[in-house]
């Protein structure tokens, strides 16, 4: 009897030190970097002659920090950067009061939009055949923060003697400016090693801005804009 229970005893440990190492190790906290592309809508709120006609690609550059609640839900704080600038065509007068050829105009929203944010994801994670390994997780959620956008309110000029003195501007710099962001996101993560992984981002964001400027007589003090970054990344649990 007292074989029996010693080999049941031995089974027993087996059978444990067995499950064990098949669970998966457990990490709580991810940081990563990601980079890509983002483009922006027109900023609504000024007056159309500051609002541009039409956009372009940028880069877009984050680092993030995450906390795993659970292996289903995720905080992350997101500090990431971008510049947003629209461009129109305008028919400047010559000095003698005829319409010249159309130029293109650039309107400065942000030299440096930085947001500060958080998200809140839900996650389905994806493990390898025995349960041993985390390979990758899906995750979607809602974002809410804030934005800065850094810019001197400036405006820029050519030099071109057959222009008037009024219709020589080629930018206008927005001031500098603070307000909220709101948006969603849809990632999906790929880890090579245990620790080390790969990501892919889509999202769309929400901003509205209130800028300190005293020129244009205040007609860009407010605006607000969508913008879509497109993103990859490295992360590092542990």
């Amino acid at each position: 009897m007292k074989a029996l229970l010693l080999t049941f005893a031995a089974i027993t440990a087996f059978a444990g030190s067995v499950l064990a190492q098949n669970m998966p190790p457990v990490y709580e906290w991810e940081v990563g970097l990601n980079g890509g592309l983002s483009v922006m809508t027109r900023p609504l709120g000024p007056a159309t002659g500051y609002q541009g006609t039409r956009t372009n690609i940028v880069h877009d550059f984050s680092a993030r920090i995450s906390y795993y609640f659970t292996e289903h839900w995720q905080l992350t704080f997101d500090l990431g950067d971008r510049k947003w600038e629209t461009f129109g065509d305008w028919k400047p007068y010559s000095t003698y009061g005829q319409q010249m050829k159309s130029y293109q105009v650039s309107f400065l929203q942000a030299s440096h939009a930085i947001t500060e944010s958080f998200e809140f994801n839900y996650v389905l994670p994806f493990y390898t055949r025995f349960h041993t390994f985390n390979r990758s997780n899906l995750y979607a959620g809602a974002m809410i923060g804030m934005v800065t956008t850094m810019n001197d309110g400036s405006i820029g000029y050519i030099r071109n003697k057959n222009f008037a003195d009024s219709g020589n501007v080629s930018s206008y710099h927005y001031g500098y400016g603070i307000g909220l962001s709101y948006g969603i996101q849809l990632g999906y993560t790929y880890y090579i090693l245990p620790r080390l992984g790969v990501n892919i981002e889509l999202a769309m964001r929400y901003a509205s801005v209130g800028t300190h400027t005293t020129q244009y007589a205040g007609e860009n003090a407010n605006f607000h804009l969508l913008y879509f970054p497109e993103t990859m990344g490295i992360r590092w649990r542990f």
